[in-house]
């Protein structure tokens, strides 16, 4: 070969380098840029969804507009955090703000396949449950993803713990939730979490860390 041809063959070379160094370096400039302008709505959003679950397991109406539901939430939610500023649990107010009506506790415990995080109401006796809402799971959809349809949720306001599960589609005492059929597993997780977590409730709450 040609030193002529050899220059030519490594002008496309190191053209095909730079070209692929450029092409890189732009969409990871691009999609930084994304993130830092994007960063502070995901955040917010983020937030609104822990605030709405919060909201709902209390039982209160959750208002359509993000910017009302966050006005109940300032007004109706006080938030109990530890050192770190991270929320131990969360008391509702009544409308006038002097007194506790329930309570709201953070969640987390393991499902099948990675953590499951909620929040779980309770009225102020820390027995009775007033709802339950699913911020973060990761199960199977069509199975253990029905933790979150409407009709799994529901079903755990007025219930006392500590729980236990019956058949779906059977009759549920005061003290049980029916099962997902095919999801045990992601059942008995949320039997197990809710029972440990409402176990501590009252020391949590009485003695915050």
């Amino acid at each position: 070969m040609s030193d002529g041809k050899k220059a030519n063959k490594l002008r496309r070379s190191l053209f095909t380098i730079f070209f692929m160094f450029a092409v890189t370096f732009v969409f990871i400039s691009v999609l930084s840029l994304i993130h830092v302008l994007t960063r502070d709505t995901i955040r917010l959003n983020e937030s609104l969804v822990v605030k709405r679950a919060v909201l709902y397991v209390a039982g209160l109406e959750v208002p359509q507009s993000g910017i009302e539901a966050d006005t109940l939430y300032q007004d109706r939610v006080r938030e109990v955090k530890d050192g770190q500023g991270n929320v131990l649990y969360y008391e509702i107010l009544d409308g006038s703000r002097e007194s506790i009506q329930s309570y709201v506790l953070p969640v987390l415990g393991a499902g099948l396949w990675g953590e499951i995080g909620s929040v779980v109401g309770v009225e102020k006796d820390l027995k009775t449950l007033t709802g339950i809402e699913f911020i973060k799971q990761n199960e199977t959809p069509g199975l253990g993803g029905r933790i979150a349809e409407s009709w799994f949720k529901e079903q755990f306001r007025g219930k006392r713990w500590p729980l236990e599960v019956v058949p779906e589609g059977e009759p549920a005492g005061d003290q049980e939730f029916q099962a997902i059929t095919g999801a045990t597993n992601t059942t008995n997780g949320v039997k197990g979490i809710l029972n440990d977590r409402l176990a501590k409730a009252e020391r949590a709450i009485e003695t915050p860390e």
